[in-house]
């Protein structure tokens, strides 16, 4: 009869050889062979190719709604602003620096038949920093058409808010870097900008 301990030891050594093999078979399936390391890289690559130009048109896209809210929001509060406080503000656009920004302006009320002159205010050089909003690179202001063909095409243009709820008539051109172009039409009396993905006029 055999021994219990050699049964045991024989046993465990069984055990152990059997392991080994094991983990020798395990070792040998892990290692990837050339052919499939060239079909992993060029699967990447193939996906790349198409992610990349995506995550381009997802930026420009980014640029442009950032800037199209800046102008809607900028609008809509400057026309109830004015009504609110009976005062006179402006939206200013910078052709020289590529920058907008608003601001109130005088006189409080605009007497009868003596409004300010669309695309011309006196306090047109002042320029809040905490007001200021430059354009995404890329994008530059073309001009601002004002009613009876008037244009602003250098300098600083300004679009006038009046104490009794309307505004200037007024298009905003802008341009992106694949001249694209754009128009931001901005009516008397709605507070609401509409957007058009071309160059229009009066």
């Amino acid at each position: 009869m055999a021994n219990p301990a050699a049964k045991i030891i024989i046993r465990i050594s069984t055990v152990g050889k059997l392991n080994k093999i094991s983990g020798t078979s395990f070792r040998n399936h892990q290692a990837f062979t050339l052919i499939e390391l060239v079909v992993v890289i060029t699967l990447i690559s193939i996906v790349l190719a198409f992610a990349l130009p995506k995550l381009n048109m997802s930026l420009v896209t980014d640029h442009q709604r950032k800037l199209s809210t800046w102008i809607v929001l900028s609008v809509k509060s400057l026309k109830e602003i004015s009504v609110r406080e009976q005062a006179l503000y402006v939206l200013y656009l910078d052709f020289n620096n590529q920058q907008m920004w608003t601001a109130k302006d005088a006189p409080a009320e605009e007497p009868s038949g003596q409004e300010e002159t669309p695309g011309k205010s006196a306090k047109s050089e002042e320029k809040p920093a905490e007001n200021k909003y430059s354009l995404p690179e890329g994008y530059r202001l073309m001009d601002v058409e004002f009613v009876d063909d008037q244009k602003t095409k250098e300098g600083v243009a300004a679009i006038h808010f009046y104490p009794k709820g309307y505004s200037d008539k007024a298009i905003i051109h802008i341009q992106d870097a694949d001249d694209n172009r754009y128009s931001y039409l901005i009516e008397s009396f709605i507070p609401h900008v509409k957007i058009y993905e071309e160059y229009i006029q009066f």
